[in-house]
């Protein structure tokens, strides 16, 4: 970990999060959350708030009424999808320009992820909110990569094309000596992110190891079934081609992943509004 604090000191303009999305991060973990705090955090900021509005009122969510503030939003989207829009907001601004990235389809393979994380949590009894920020974090790494090995990074997306995200880890170690799991972990920490979180970052490609957690093979599974709807693949062909050793961890029948996976397909609209 020493060598990926050197790498991240080294990084003059390194991503920072607005303040009201660190507080809004650190709120996870309170039980009695004040509805009215959050509500007053989010709309100290202007620019969050107004996205967030944006979001809100958008066609995806079919509000029947205009949501006019975050009071509004609370008490038609409910608490914990007001927090999700509110980080989902503040880290796809985080970095808005890198040569090299096409950010537009990055930050959606990110929110396609975080949204089928969320669903599988709900069905497997994981915390849901969590999920999803674990899964819009997933590939926070590749940023910091793209910031400081530029050319190195598209080379590596080149030889990784349709790779595996444990693939493409190999891949980084040879290249630059870190992997984009290191380096998220690693951000994370930075912004005072949870531990849990974290810890996904940095275990999410290779969720069989010893010290990941259960958090991680959803995340694992989301990027793998994100990547296939993306790319408009059936469900069948996205269930066959998940890795058999991480999908047994959830004890879904044949059909029951294919329905599942179809289920999601929405979800890729979900993320377009964020867009």
């Amino acid at each position: 970990m020493a060598d990926v604090e050197a790498f991240l000191n080294s990084i003059v303009t390194l991503p920072s999060l607005p303040k009201v999305v660190q507080e809004v991060m650190q709120m996870l973990d309170s039980e009695d959350l004040a509805v009215n705090a959050l509500a007053r955090k989010v709309e100290h900021d202007a620019a969050i708030s107004a996205k967030v509005l944006k979001l809100a009122n958008s066609s995806y969510y079919g509000v029947t009424r205009a949501i006019k503030n975050m009071d509004d939003a609370i008490a038609i989207l409910g608490l914990s999808k007001l927090r999700t829009l509110v980080i989902a907001s503040g880290v796809t601004s985080a970095v808005t320009q890198l040569p090299g990235l096409d950010l537009k389809a990055f930050w959606r393979h990110s929110l396609v992820t975080a949204s089928v994380s969320r669903e599988i949590a709900k069905v497997t009894g994981r915390d849901a909110e969590l999920a999803y920020i674990a899964g819009l974090l997933s590939n926070i790494g590749l940023l910091l990569m793209h910031l400081v090995f530029a050319k190195a990074a598209v080379e590596i997306d080149a030889i990784c094309h349709g790779s595996t995200v444990d693939e493409r880890q190999v891949v980084e170690q040879a290249r630059v000596g870190v992997d984009h799991g290191q380096l998220g972990e690693a951000l994370a920490n930075r912004w005072n992110f949870p531990g849990e979180i974290s810890r996904v970052l940095r275990y999410y490609a290779t969720p069989l190891d010893k010290n990941a957690c259960d958090m991680a093979t959803i995340v694992y599974i989301a990027v793998h079934i994100a990547s296939g709807l993306e790319q408009g693949e059936a469900a069948t062909h996205i269930a066959e081609t998940l890795r058999a050793d991480v999908a047994k961890v959830i004890k879904w029948s044949e059909v029951e992943w294919i329905d599942r996976i179809e289920s999601y397909r929405g979800l890729v609209g979900e993320a377009e509004a964020f867009i």
